[in-house]
């Protein structure tokens, strides 16, 4: 078993990892692809959905934010189920539910048909995602086994958010924003005929876990009512709204805590709160997952608005950005052989600062060559800092606490692309001009990630 700082126990020797791991790997990878593309792909498709289903303007970001509210929000609770019910089979459940979902999306006839089906489409994805991380930690335990896993993971995740914004503009282009959605049945077809093979017998469940509605309840109406509030100050609502919905995520957040140190069997085990690494770990996830938002959604309308570029045009602009992260992952297998993980976290959280900074040194040029070193050192950088932070919130964990160490990663990233945006959205005006001091708010963020992640490991 491995520590969080990358130290490994002597009582087991690590196992290599067989070829049947591998391609649970590419399974859930493939899974996972197609949740954070869809999280991306419907905002090109939206002036399309807006033409032909009649949404009115103000309920139009509905077709997204039913999606991110579901998904985030259930996503501890999803978690704890999948505890209870088994990786494979909680798997199973989220990835049909989704590709149901995704054909109901795309025989939409009217707004509300959408918005119900994109509500489903985010249950789903909360059901299935946890499971991701989870079985790649049972699936393998050796620690540098595990450590490939991971990063295999994290340039999945960062390639899907990159294509969301290229495929949509595709797909919608050259045939109808209804194929969005459609394209993925065939992925949830297939891991759903292959997966229950691969991996039968992997962390089967425990049903003797229970799952305290109480907690499941105020935990899912916090995240959400945080999530909420955010997306309003994102989207340019009143700040008295926000505030209520920030005031009414406080007291259920507080509810949540008395709940869990009073229970009989908390909904997030103790043993993954205790340690201080682990926490740090989803932490800096967040806020690094917080500055991937700011810079995407600020360099596209830089791309669009200031240089003049089509959508297609302006995601093929983040192809160095791509480049960069996979030779962050190639690089990140021989640092690792020199640094333990938490040395490499703070690394990268340096990276992030310094590749934020020349972004911001970069907008407002009129170049895109001025973006170029900003988009290659942060895309290293960022790709080094969430397989890490991944790794280390999920590294020596008892098996029947896997999937909800995996739905506290990706709680953590949800709400930092929640964060993220509603920066943006306040930081960029108005106007949506103010490019430059949004990238400096992304840069305090990244900073913040950086002290903190210095001082946990200091005092440690």
């Amino acid at each position: 078993m491995t520590n969080l700082t990358g130290v490994t126990n002597g009582t087991n020797a690590p196992s290599k990892a067989s070829r049947r791991h591998w391609q649970i790997l590419a399974i859930v990878c493939l899974v996972q692809f197609m949740l954070i593309v869809d999280d991306t792909v419907v905002n090109v498709a939206l002036p399309s959905i807006q033409r032909e289903l009649g949404f009115a303007p103000s309920a139009l970001p509905w077709v997204v934010n039913a999606y991110v509210l579901a998904f985030g929000g259930l996503l501890v609770t999803a978690s704890r189920v999948a505890d209870r019910l088994g990786l494979v089979r909680t798997f199973v459940i989220g990835t049909a539910l989704f590709a149901l979902a995704s054909l109901a999306c795309g025989l939409a006839q009217a707004p509300w048909h959408l918005v119900a089906a994109r509500f489903a489409q985010g249950i789903g994805a909360a059901l299935t995602s946890p499971t991701v991380l989870g079985l790649i930690a049972v699936s393998f335990t050796a620690p540098k086994e595990h450590a490939k896993a991971v990063r295999l993971w994290g340039l999945i995740a960062i390639c899907g958010g990159l294509s969301g914004v290229v495929l949509g503009g595709l797909i919608t282009g050259l045939l109808s924003w209804r194929w969005i959605f459609f394209v993925n049945l065939p992925i949830a077809a297939i891991a759903l005929l292959s997966l229950p093979v691969l991996a039968r017998g992997i962390a089967p469940g425990q049903h003797k876990t229970r799952i305290e509605i109480t907690g499941a309840v105020t935990i899912t109406g916090a995240v959400a009512a945080t999530i909420y509030g955010l997306l309003d100050l994102a989207d340019g609502y009143s700040g008295l709204r926000s505030a209520g919905f920030f005031a009414l995520a406080a007291l259920l957040f507080a509810s949540f805590a008395i709940h869990e140190r009073h229970g009989v069997s908390p909904l997030i085990p103790q043993v993954l709160l205790a340690d201080r690494v682990r926490i740090m770990a989803l932490v800096a996830g967040m806020l690094a997952t917080g500055v991937l938002f700011i810079i995407f959604f600020t360099l596209t309308l830089e791309l669009q608005n200031t240089l003049g570029l089509g959508p297609i045009k302006a995601g093929l602009g983040y192809i160095p950005f791509a480049v960069a992260s996979l030779a962050s992952i190639c690089a990140a297998g021989m640092l690792g052989q020199r640094f333990v993980p938490t040395q490499l976290l703070v690394l990268g959280l340096f990276i992030i600062v310094v590749g934020t900074l020349l972004l911001t040194g970069g907008v407002g040029s009129g170049s895109y060559t001025a973006l170029l070193p900003g988009l290659v050192v942060f895309g290293f950088g960022i790709s080094l800092v969430l397989p890490v932070t991944a790794q280390l919130a999920t590294s020596g964990m008892d098996p029947t606490h896997a999937g909800v160490a995996g739905g506290l990663v990706t709680s953590a990233q949800q709400l930092g692309g929640a964060v993220g945006l509603a920066f943006a959205g306040i930081l960029l005006g108005a106007e949506g001009e103010r490019h430059g001091l949004a990238l400096i708010g992304g840069a305090v963020l990244a900073a913040s990630a950086f002290g903190a992640a210095l001082i946990t490991l200091k005092r440690c």
